[in-house]
């Protein structure tokens, strides 16, 4: 709802910006009518200066810049009525939200009714809380593997890893850590993050592919991707994939920038 809210926003004043622009267009714009006619396969203008007109002048080449200018006033007019259409649309969804929305029926009864009901319709904490809740068996650590902790006390498997967990507690967005993920072929994967998209109830996943410079794993991690589009997981769409190597360990900068441009 969130998410909506501002989007919403974000459009209501690209189209009061529009309409602001249209109206200083449409204050200069020239007067006259514009009559278009289609004889033998051809376009004829005319302008017609007054009501009275019916025919209008022939728009030589000459005059071609004022029939131009003409139609685009029309063009203008009929933009600036169907953005102001829209925003008051959207205004009036605004009005409607102040009054309450599905979400604030259930907070506004009393307690006791409150345990009477099953509820409908879950917030967005409701729903990260229950995603969150559902179990799930890890991928697990074979014994001697090297220990790595998020600040939060999440085993993982790298210091990478870690950075990453704890980037995601920092902005609050629901994790998961290897949790299992059933392809189209039957066969189970345990990706490295699944995240929750709270405000579209939408699933990412992160694949953090830490060691590039090694070929077998290279071509692993390759192959694993081209799975993952082929069951639906795309980059940037819903998929988000770092890689680090030796030389090149992972930059939290560049990997912030696309969390906060895809999941905030």
């Amino acid at each position: 709802m969130k998410q909506l809210e501002t989007e919403i926003s974000k459009r209501r004043e690209e189209l009061e910006k529009l309409i602001s622009k249209l109206d200083l267009n449409l204050a200069v714009a020239p007067s006259g009518r514009l009559r278009v006619s289609n004889n033998r396969g051809g376009t004829t203008f005319y302008i017609r200066s007054a009501p009275s007109d019916r025919r209008g002048t022939y728009v030589n080449k000459s005059v071609m810049p004022q029939a131009a200018a003409i139609a685009q006033r029309d063009y203008d007019l009929m933009l600036r009525q169907a953005a102001q259409r829209e925003l008051d649309a959207l205004k009036e969804l605004r009005f409607t939200w102040d009054q309450g929305t599905v979400e604030d029926v259930l907070p506004g009864l009393t307690p006791a009714r409150r345990q009477l009901v099953t509820p409908r319709i879950l917030t967005d904490e409701e729903y990260a809380e229950k995603w969150l809740a559902e179990p799930y068996e890890p991928k697990g650590f074979k014994e001697g593997t090297p220990e790595f902790y998020s600040a939060k006390g999440l085993r993982v498997r790298s210091k990478s890893e870690a950075l990453l967990a704890d980037m995601y507690d920092s902005y609050g967005i629901p994790m998961k850590y290897e949790c299992p993920l059933k392809l189209k072929n039957g066969r189970v994967i345990h990706p490295d993050f699944k995240l929750l998209l709270i405000a579209e109830r939408k699933v990412f996943i992160h694949e953090h592919l830490g060691m590039m410079d090694d070929p077998t794993y290279a071509t692993r991690a390759l192959r694993r991707l081209m799975e993952l589009e082929m069951n639906g997981w795309y980059p940037g769409v819903n998929l988000i994939v770092t890689f680090e190597t030796k030389n090149l360990p992972l930059d939290m900068r560049v990997v912030r920038h696309t969390v906060e441009r895809l999941l905030l």
